[in-house]
């Protein structure tokens, strides 16, 4: 997986990004409106596939509604293609089309995967947030980008 590479998700690409969200928590993905939130995004031009040697592997969702810098909504990467260093290539590209100086994400303090993938990729840890999920708080983390 030597190639990554995010496009520009259009509504064409719906079903396949759709597909990804329930296959990864069918649950989450239909408790959470994650159809419309995820149609939304590729509307707003927010939504990137990722692709691996040119196949679709996953995507995310990144914008500014995060006090106005870089935030990454969502990544989701097909089971196969995790544990690749896949994670940590999306986050340099998407660093370096970012507008302002940082990005920001989060993760459930559960989700040690992703904490591992950010760290790996010189994400800080920000700071942790209750209340969200019961018993499993938010944890946030934010990337430095040195602007050109």
């Amino acid at each position: 997986m030597e190639n990554v590479r995010l496009r520009k998700a259009t509504l064409e690409d719906k079903s396949i990004v759709v597909g990804f969200d329930y296959r990864l928590d069918k649950d989450e993905h239909i408790k959470l409106n994650r159809k419309e939130k995820i149609t939304k995004a590729i509307l707003d031009g927010e939504c990137f596939i990722i692709l691996a040697d040119d196949r679709e592997i996953g995507f995310i969702i990144f914008d500014y509604r995060f006090f106005d810098q870089g935030w990454i909504e969502l990544i989701i990467i097909d089971a196969e293609y995790r544990g690749k260093g896949i994670a940590g290539k999306v986050f340099d590209l998407i660093c370096k089309q970012c507008k302002t100086n940082k990005v920001f994400t989060s993760t459930n303090s559960s989700n040690i995967r992703m904490q591992r993938a950010l760290a790996k990729a010189y994400f800080s840890f920000a700071g942790e947030l209750n209340g969200l999920d019961d018993g499993d708080p938010e944890l946030f983390y934010y990337r430095k980008i040195h602007m050109h």
